[in-house]
Parts: C-alpha cells; sequence; structure tokens
C-alpha cells in the first residue's frame, strides 16, 4: 500500500517544489529585467546629457559673440551659419534682440541659420506677423539662470516638424537686456538614442514631455498600445525615469514573454518531473543539494564582504588625519559619521611653520565607489600641499588629476583653506562646497563665497580662483558636509542654513565640531541619518 501510494506522495512534493522554484525564477528573472533597464536608462541619460551639453555651449557661444559684436550686423549672421556647421543636430540658431535694442527694426527682425529639406539657408526675418516676445523660449529665458530655458516640443514654423528649444538671455555688464539666443533641435536624436537603449528586441521605448504627450519612440505604436503599456501590468513590465535637464520622461516597457522565454526550460523540467516521477526526485534531491552549496557559497562569500568593509572602513579611518591641533596659537579639530561602514566626506590638514592648510569635502555618491575616491581626493591633497603654496593652485592640481579618465562622472565639492596665524590672513577656494560659518564676538555669519569654481572631477583644464578674509583671535571658521545641513527630523524636515545658525546663537562659547554635531544629532534624534557628516572647526587662539 505505501509502495502503491509513493508515486502519488512523490508526485505531489515534485509539482509543489517545481512551483516554489518556478516563483523564484521568474522573482529572479524580473529583478534582472530590472537591473537591465536601469543600466539602459543610465546610458540614455548620459547620451542625453551629452548632447544637450552641446546645444547649451552652441547658444552659450553665441551669446558671448553678440556681446563682442552688438553692432556688426552681418558677422551676427554668419556666427549663426558657423555654429550650425560645427553642430550638425542644431536645425535652427538664432538671435531675437530686446525691443529698442535696434532702433527702426521691424518686429519681426530675427537674425538665424537653419535647416530646411537638407539645405541651409540664413536670414535676417523672422514669419511675419509672428509674436516673438511672447514665444515661450523668450520668456522662458527671461525667467531662467544662466543654464537656460528648455522648451516643450512644438511644430517649428519654418520648418513644419517637431522640433524643441534651448535659449539663454544676453545681458551685457550693467546688466543690461540685450535679447535672447537659441538654438532649435529636432526629436530625431532621441529616436536614434531610443532604439540604442532597447534592452531587448521586444521591448519598446518612448519619450514623453513634462505635459504627458508623446515625444519620441523607438516604435511605431498606437495610444491603444500606450494605454496597454500603462494598465496591462500582466504582460508589460514598465519602467520610468525623468530625463535631465529639459524634463521628458522616458519609459522603457518590457513585455512578460522576456521573462517567460528565459525560463521555459524550467517549464520543461517541471513537465518531464510529472512524466518520470520518481527518477525526477532524485534529480530534486541534487539539485537541493546543489542550491544549499550556493547558499554555502553565498553566506560565505556575504561573511567574506562583511570583513572586507570592515577592513575598507579600517582603511579609511587610518588615511584620515586624527591628531588634531591645540596648542596656544591654534585649535584644529574635526569629526566624521559616514553614513555606511565607509563614505566620501574628507577632511585634512596640513601645518607648515605658521600657515596651517585645510581642506574638506563631499564626493558624489555613496559607500565603496564614494570612499575610493575620497581617498584619492586625500592622497592629492597631501602631495600638492607640499608642492603648491595658494589654494587655488592646490585645487588646480587636485582637479586636474581627478578629472584623467573619470568615465564614472564622479565629483567632489571641496573647499581649501590656508590660514596665516601671525596675521590672520585666511585665503581660500571653494569648488562649489557650502559656505563655512565665521564665528565672531558669539555671532555666526556665512563666511563670503563671491567667488564661483567649478566642482572637482568634471573639468580638468579649469582655472581656479581664492579670495582672503581676516581671522582676528579668538575667532572660529566651521566647515561642514551638506549632511549637517540636509539631515532631517522624524517630520522629515531638513535642518537648513538659517536655522543652524539660529541653533549654533544659543551654544555656549567657544562653538568647534563637536558643537555643530551635537546641534545636528538633537535636531534630527530619532531619525536614520541620510548622508555622511563631516565637520572641521578652526580656531585663531
Amino acid at each position: 500500500m505505501k509502495f502503491r501510494t509513493l508515486p502519488i506522495v512523490a508526485f505531489l512534493f515534485i509539482a509543489a517544489a517545481m512551483v516554489v522554484q518556478f516563483a523564484i525564477s521568474s522573482s529572479l528573472e524580473k529583478e534582472h529585467v530590472r537591473e537591465v533597464v536601469e543600466y539602459k536608462m543610465q546610458l540614455a541619460q548620459k547620451d542625453f546629457f551629452h548632447i544637450l551639453v552641446g546645444f547649451h555651449n552652441a547658444a552659450d557661444e553665441m551669446r558671448k559673440f553678440v556681446l563682442e559684436h552688438p553692432d556688426n550686423e552681418q558677422d551676427i549672421l554668419e556666427a549663426t551659419r558657423e555654429m550650425l556647421d560645427r553642430y550638425p543636430n542644431i536645425d535652427n540658431m538664432f538671435v531675437k534682440f530686446a525691443p529698442g535694442v535696434y532702433r527702426g527694426r521691424v518686429d519681426n527682425y530675427l537674425p538665424r541659420t537653419y535647416r530646411f529639406h537638407g539645405e541651409t539657408f540664413t536670414t535676417d526675418r523672422g514669419a511675419d506677423g509672428l509674436d516673438y516676445y511672447a514665444r515661450d523660449w523668450y520668456a522662458g529665458a527671461l525667467e531662467c539662470d544662466s543654464d537656460g530655458y528648455w522648451s516643450e516640443p512644438y511644430i517649428g514654423a519654418s520648418t513644419q516638424t517637431l522640433i524643441a528649444s534651448h535659449s539663454i538671455r544676453i545681458e551685457d555688464g550693467q546688466g543690461k537686456l540685450i535679447g535672447v539666443v537659441g538654438d532649435d533641435f529636432t526629436i530625431e536624436w532621441m529616436e536614434a538614442i531610443l532604439q540604442d537603449i532597447k534592452p531587448y528586441d521586444e521591448a519598446v521605448c518612448l519619450i514623453y514631455g513634462t505635459n504627458g504627450s508623446l515625444v519620441a519612440s523607438s516604435d511605431s505604436v498606437t495610444p491603444e498600445d500606450e494605454m496597454r503599456f500603462r494598465n496591462d501590468g500582466k504582460h508589460w513590465l514598465v519602467y520610468s525615469q525623468t530625463m535631465t535637464p529639459i524634463n521628458t520622461q522616458l519609459m522603457i516597457a518590457v513585455p512578460n514573454t522576456v521573462i517567460w522565454q528565459s525560463i521555459k526550460w524550467r517549464s520543461i523540467v517541471t513537465l518531464f518531473i510529472l512524466i518520470i516521477g520518481i527518477v525526477i526526485l532524485i534529480l530534486l534531491f541534487r539539485r537541493i543539494g546543489l542550491n544549499q552549496k550556493a547558499y554555502l557559497q553565498v553566506e560565505n562569500h556575504h561573511k567574506l564582504m562583511q570583513k572586507e568593509m570592515q577592513l575598507a572602513k579600517n582603511i579609511q579611518t587610518g588615511i584620515l588625519v586624527n591628531d588634531f591641533i591645540d596648542d596656544d596659537q591654534l585649535a584644529l579639530h574635526a569629526t566624521l559619521v559616514p553614513m555606511r561602514s565607509i563614505g566620501g566626506d574628507l577632511y585634512d590638514f596640513y601645518r607648515d611653520g605658521d600657515y596651517v592648510t585645510f581642506i574638506i569635502g563631499d564626493v558624489s555618491g555613496k559607500g565603496v565607489p564614494a570612499a575610493m575616491f575620497m581617498s584619492a581626493a586625500v592622497t592629492l591633497f597631501r602631495s600638492a600641499v607640499r608642492h603648491h603654496s595658494t589654494t587655488n593652485v592646490i585645487m588646480e592640481e587636485i582637479n586636474s588629476i581627478l578629472s584623467l579618465n573619470n568615465r564614472s562622472m564622479m565629483f567632489v565639492t571641496a573647499l581649501i583653506g590656508q590660514l596665516h596665524l601671525p596675521t590672520g590672513q585666511l585665503s581660500y577656494c571653494n569648488a562649489g562646497h557650502l559656505p563655512p560659518i565665521l564665528v565672531k564676538d558669539g555671532r555666526c555669519r556665512w563666511l563670503d563665497l563671491t567667488e564661483t569654481n567649478t566642482l572637482l572631477g568634471i573639468d580638468g583644464d579649469f582655472h581656479f580662483s581664492e579670495q582672503t578674509a581676516t581671522i582676528d583671535h579668538g575667532e572660529q571658521i566651521i566647515l561642514y558636509t551638506d549632511g549637517v545641513t540636509e539631515a532631517a527630523n522624524v517630520r522629515n524636515e531638513l535642518l537648513g542654513f538659517d536655522p543652524l545658525l539660529e541653533l549654533l546663537h544659543a551654544c555656549p562659547q567657544p562653538i568647534d565640531d563637536r558643537t555643530v554635531y551635537d546641534v545636528v544629532c538633537r535636531f534630527s534624534a530619532g531619525a536614520e541619518q541620510a548622508d555622511d557628516i563631516a565637520i572641521m572647526s578652526v580656531t585663531r587662539k
């Protein structure tokens, strides 16, 4: 009797096990598809960035040319043609001067060069009866900063094709509005990018504008197809991401058949198990043994990773200086609290006689990549500070090396300061970092940051500029990373800049790095730390 029921029990057990295995395999394949799609989206964002930066550079070059040749109309026309020759993705380069800049000119005066049916045309006239001052690219450029305005796609008046515009306002040295310079581009390059990033042949890539309208797609789609992508979660996996700087929405729809095709062999194995019963039971036990071995390998790998992370933490801690300064001239202390075991915030200092040079920085990203980049930045600072005497030159040497082969496009915000202890002369160079706090007579205020420099690791040829200030006896400089100002409390409220100063005003003097960290801890009590925190205090005694 038991012998007769054994095949039935084995059959039921094997069937249940295969169902579980099928579900696990499906979940793993979905995760794999998600990772592939996210990688493709990162490639698309990178392609978008490089192409759109070209459009911005062309408009910015044209803006500078107009400022240098404001009265030479023929040169401006020639310059628009030259821009189209240099930037093949641009279909129309134009300049619209503000009212009254050229007296006596008609309203449709619009120096421009555009492409039409494969040919290039240059003219100083726009469309008759069209109020260009009311166009969104003109009004948008007046309201935006130096990054300019990116328009929604629209039908071009000259080419009658779907285009988008990028525009930048032109102002002279006194802030007077000269006009707006811009360029138009078609969406054909978007369609080419969508074809390149398709993760699977069956997938469909679509670009939507901020108003929800379809701008471009990798395949011909109907409104019914779009509704099916969005609503049919049973047959489609849909992923989306906002593409900057024009804030379009990239959507990638992957049919579930991709998953079923990758695991259909498991279904064949399941059917085979149901047919031959006991033979498959043996194979199942063998598979369980293999899975157990794989699990042990994964567990051992996890333990090894934990040991390696602890070792990495010890190495990173050893890189940072812990022998701080506290004598009759100077008190310099720092606090570093990473969000994870290791992080990307950094600090360092170097004292040479009457001079002390210090740095604080924040690497983009978190975890191991940020820690590696942070270690490189600290090492470069220690080398540069021993060979150069000014903060901007030190910053330039660090930047030039970090920018080499930086394919991951990681960057560092940093501030380097150099204090002459006998005179209190402070020279400092800022690379996109937060403004330091100057504590004077028990009051806190922001140290002036009028000079703007690029981030470290982006442009290796950038020339940095420095500023100076005077630090009196008894005054402190507090430097910090955005883990301080962006600390959140249990209500998800950020600490911010002005509240930070107010809380520091209420603290007993003198204020140092531990004082600032205690303020952050009290504000965010009960909330999880969301970012690395680095704080440095420099006091001239």
